[in-house]
């Protein structure tokens, strides 16, 4: 039970970015499961910890504070030698676990992810669904944004993610799209969004997505 709090501990203290990055690197790119396998991830964290200890212990030892530096001097040089070690153990001893091979097997799922939605995206124009902007099933246009940011600027995240959407949409299907806020079709769009959100409430309508 003591070595099992004394463990407990000794994760408690790890610092975040090596925490953080174990964690990362182990779930997303190994498939560790952190619902069965939590203690897997802080052991390899407390190693990676342990030797960033060491090496900055060294890198201190390398590199001493002069005789007449003050307080602040000892501790910004302590921060220095412990960020420098904490990327050194990470390029060394982590982030080599991630291969070549899962780095373009992953760009690959990516590559093969971007092509679905792009042929939806194609699909849904091609066919001039008018009600694609609701699902943001539009490809993003520069010119829409700039249009929302002038006609909309003070609505929350998700209006104007709607909103984007549906001024995409107008742009693709050659439909007008207002140009200030006084414009009577800004009015009409405004309901249109409206209906859309209170049909489909987001959680948290500040956020855009």
């Amino acid at each position: 039970m003591a070595q099992s709090e004394e463990f407990t501990t000794q994760v408690e203290g790890i610092d975040l970015t090596i925490a953080a990055e174990t964690r990362r690197i182990l779930v997303e790119w190994l498939g560790v499961d952190p619902a069965t396998e939590q203690e897997r991830i802080d052991r390899q964290a407390l190693r990676l910890q342990q030797l960033t200890e060491d090496a900055a212990e060294q890198f201190e030892q390398a590199n001493p504070t002069a005789p007449d530096g003050t307080y602040q001097d000892a501790v910004r040089a302590k921060e220095t030698a412990w960020r420098a070690a904490r990327e050194m153990v990470l390029e060394n001893e982590l982030y080599p676990q991630v291969t070549p091979e899962m780095q373009a097997a992953q760009e690959e799922f990516e590559a093969f992810l971007d092509q679905r939605i792009e042929q939806r995206r194609e699909a849904a124009r091609t066919a001039q669904d008018p009600d694609r902007w609701r699902t943001r099933n539009v490809r993003p246009n520069p010119t829409a944004g700039r249009v929302v940011e002038r006609v909309w600027v003070t609505k929350p995240g998700w209006f104007l993610s709607l909103a984007e959407a549906l001024i995409a949409q107008r742009i693709e299907d050659n439909q007008p799209v207002p140009m200030t806020s006084r414009d009577r079709l800004a009015d009409e769009l405004t309901a249109l969004i409206e209906d859309e959100m209170r049909r489909n409430p987001p959680q948290d309508p500040d956020l855009p997505f």
